[in-house]
């Protein structure tokens, strides 16, 4: 077991959950129908991995927004956070396209800059992978948490978080249940409620938020979900497509079960998790992005379903470990040096302000003593 640190361990071994659990959907719906069956029908295994996502992200981010005081600082540690392995991805998956070694969208040039913003989703252009999906709300979050700060209105988590939450029942009740405005985007937007829920958690522990206004605000955004599912997904026909995606007790049970592993998981935050599982939660954006890739070119490639899943699963762990540290780490730690550098040079700056200020008011003084003196 590894030792407490300033890093909260939960979070890495939630982070891992979450994209073991987006590998499991996406590996066994191809080649088990009993999984297939209970997904369309009881638990969605790939809402609950990206559900879990959004929540860790809410936690995070807007704290790290507000740590670096800075929405330069803060957008050099996004950009090299996800970008060097997203164009890697992006590449690559372009070029086995290209290959015939993949099927998918045709990845022309107002495709590939679309995908490149990580803003596909939201400007009509196809993504070139699907999993980019969840990048793409995330970035629509990074702008949404980098504006809010400009406005000085982050620091009001549970305001903004309610404000998300009725946004989406308005969206699932009045736009698309009553007057039939859209036929899709309910879920869309209830992620991104549930980021700004994530952060009501942030403020509960640093003793901002009190347990009951915690409480009440997990309570209501399962209000939100149980009301919009119902009205959404009730009486939908489930697309086999989705694998239950689109079914309420699926994307009922799988966001509930997200909700309550991240509660339990922050109720015992001050607990040491075993070293793989936070390990492997280190390497989990590795994980998510590479899985697509892999299952696509490693199932198909072997006869056996059983076989063909587990080598596809373990493929993928084998290329993450190494895709951190070759790819993700170094500019890790790049950025934090860029970052700190110009830390130093803002120190440095505000001491030669603070120095100038005294030596602009120091010939006042010695001049004057000399005077006082003769007298």
């Amino acid at each position: 077991m590894e030792k407490n640190s300033n890093r909260l361990q939960f979070l890495d071994c939630l982070r891992f959950l979450a994209a073991l659990s987006v590998i499991i959907q996406h590996v066994f719906e191809r080649s088990s129908a009993q999984f297939g069956w209970i997904s369309s029908n009881y638990f969605q295994f790939g809402v609950f991995g990206v559900s879990l996502f959004f929540i860790t992200s809410g936690f995070i981010i807007p704290v790290s927004i507000e740590k670096h005081q800075s929405i330069k600082k803060f957008a050099i540690s996004r950009i090299y956070r996800l970008y060097p392995l997203f164009l890697a991805s992006l590449i690559l998956k372009t070029a086995l396209i290209l290959n015939g070694n993949i099927h998918g969208v045709d990845p022309n040039f107002m495709v590939i800059l679309a995908n490149v913003t990580m803003l596909a989703k939201f400007i009509g252009q196809p993504l070139i992978e699907m999993s980019y999906w969840t990048l793409n709300l995330e970035m629509a979050f990074y702008i949404i948490v980098a504006v809010l700060f400009k406005l000085n209105m982050l620091q009001h988590s549970v305001k903004l978080a309610l404000i998300a939450l009725f946004g989406n029942l308005s969206i699932g009740v009045i736009a698309i249940h009553f007057l039939h405005l859209f036929n899709g985007g309910m879920l869309l937007t209830y992620y991104l409620a549930t980021m700004f829920v994530g952060t009501v958690y942030y403020r509960n522990m640093k003793g901002l938020v009190s347990n009951k206004t915690l409480s009440l605000t997990i309570i209501f955004s399962l209000f939100v979900l149980f009301t919009n599912a119902y009205l959404t997904f009730g009486d939908h026909p489930s697309n086999p497509k989705l694998f239950g995606g689109d079914s309420f007790w699926p994307v009922v049970n799988a966001i509930a079960l997200a909700y309550l592993l991240f509660t339990l998981g922050f109720i015992f935050r001050s607990k040491s998790y075993p070293r793989i599982l936070t390990h492997f939660g280190t390497i989990s954006y590795s994980l998510y992005l590479n899985q697509g890739i892999i299952i696509r070119l490693v199932m198909p490639a072997i006869a056996s379903a059983m076989l063909s899943s587990i080598a596809a699963i373990a493929v993928t762990f084998f290329i993450s470990n190494y895709t951190y540290k070759f790819i993700e780490l170094p500019f890790i730690n790049r950025s934090r040096r860029i970052i700190k550098r110009m830390g130093q040079q803002e120190e440095s700056s505000a001491a030669s302000t603070d120095t100038g200020n005294i030596l602009n008011t120091e010939p006042n003084r010695v001049v004057t003593e000399p005077a006082e003196v003769i007298k």
